[in-house]
Order: C-alpha cells, then sequence, then structure tokens
C-alpha cells in the first residue's frame, strides 16, 4: 500500500478507482461486488481534494460502528 500512496502513482491511482467504481455497478456478476465501489473511492479520495472529507468522515463512521459492535455486550 506504501507504492500506492507515493505521489508519482496519480496515473495509476485515478483509473484503477473509477474502474473499481465502474466494476462496483456490475455487482451481479460473480467476481464484481459493491466492495468495489468504496475500494475506488478511498483510490480517488488520495487525488481528489473534494473526496478526502468525506470518506474520512465515512471511515471514521465505520470504526465507530465497528468498535461500538464489538464491545456490545452479549446476553
Amino acid at each position: 500500500m506504501q507504492t500506492l500512496s507515493r505521489p508519482g502513482w496519480t496515473l495509476v491511482r485515478v483509473p484503477v478507482g473509477i474502474l473499481f467504481i465502474l466494476g462496483g455497478f456490475l455487482a451481479i456478476l460473480p467476481i464484481f461486488g459493491l466492495w468495489m465501489i468504496p475500494v475506488g473511492l478511498l483510490l480517488l479520495s488520495v487525488d481528489v481534494p473534494r473526496l478526502r472529507r468525506p470518506v474520512a468522515g465515512f471511515l471514521i463512521a465505520m470504526r465507530r460502528r465497528a468498535e461500538r459492535w464489538k464491545n456490545r455486550k452479549k446476553p
């Protein structure tokens, strides 16, 4: 993952991010799935400043939700 975050990899990240998002819309096919949309947005948020805040907020919310779910009391 360190390699993908380097500044010179913009020409790789943007097309791959777009392909992941488009592949997510083909979720009816066996290989593709809805999981591809968030991965594509994560890749694009590295290079598109307008996506950074919403993606970061989503990640924080999901992390909090996972912590709450993990720490819930079992009956």
